[in-house]
């Protein structure tokens, strides 16, 4: 698709970009076929609104691949036809303020917060509560990916004591009232899950070599790996497990053996100098 160039000067671009905007995704603004041949140039087989057409089917067809592969779980727990049309409503709403289309999704999640059905009622619908809970987990998930973080270090093996261990760089805890990671997994597992009833969970997201590893995790390793997340150290964690949560010195101790050997085994640990 050509630009009319030369009369196409009559416009800033800041306007051009505009009116394209309002064509391609809202599709509103003045009637693109007049005002098309202004800024878009015939062909000799194809008339200036015609390509934009052509252009803006692509267009919006992209988009909407994007936000599946962004949101699959999502996807496929509303089904094709809802998804899509959650997803058109978005994007005719939030267009795309940035270069790249890894942030396409990026306020999909509170797009469906402010437009969730039952806004106004003193009863809130679970349902739509899960849905707005694992909008937020992918899109988080897809933002751990695209990270910058130093993945350098020495993988801490067993034998690396608890006062040596460190958090790799790119870890990430979770807390639902759903079972969002089990969900998840068992969506891109294709198990093709029912939708869930309230559950607690916890889980957690690494990333290592470029490849996310996702672990649910019990309440009391949480507990743990949050206090190492805001600096602690392990001695002091298990120590507040214990003067905090009510948990067993001897008990802990026991668990903690095996927590370890499964943290440093999904990557959990680098060895610190």
């Amino acid at each position: 698709m050509n630009l009319a160039m030369s009369t196409a000067k009559q416009f800033s671009l800041a306007q051009t970009q505009q009116w394209m905007q309002s064509v391609l995704v809202r599709q509103e603004g003045r009637s693109h076929a007049a005002f098309a041949e202004q800024l878009v140039s015939d062909s000799s087989r194809l008339t200036a609104a015609r390509h934009l057409d052509i252009y803006r089917h692509s267009y919006v067809a992209r988009l909407r691949e994007c936000m599946k592969n962004q949101f699959s779980a999502l996807a496929y727990a509303l089904g094709e036809g809802l998804f899509q049309m959650f997803a058109d409503q978005y994007l005719a709403a939030r267009p795309s303020d940035s270069y790249t289309l890894n942030e396409l999704g990026r306020r999909f999640p509170d797009f469906l917060e402010e437009t969730r059905p039952d806004a106004g009622q003193e009863v809130r619908e679970s349902w739509i509560d899960f849905v707005i809970q694992l909008a937020r987990f992918e899109y988080a998930l897809s933002e751990i990916f695209d990270a910058q973080a130093d993945e350098e270090g020495e993988p801490a093996c067993e034998s690396t004591p608890d006062e040596r261990l460190r958090l790799a760089p790119l870890l990430s805890l979770f807390h639902h009232p759903y079972p969002i990671c089990r969900y998840y997994l068992e969506v891109t597992r294709e198990k093709e899950p029912e939708l869930p009833f309230e559950e607690e969970s916890h889980c957690v997201v690494t990333r290592n070599n470029y490849r996310l590893g996702l672990l649910e995790i019990k309440p009391a390793q949480y507990y743990l790996l949050d206090a190492l997340v805001r600096g602690h150290t392990v001695a002091w964690a298990k120590e507040h497990l214990v003067s905090r949560h009510g948990f067993d010195a001897q008990r802990l101790d026991n668990a903690w053996s095996g927590w370890r050997k499964t943290f440093i085994a999904a990557g959990f640990f680098r060895t610190s100098d």
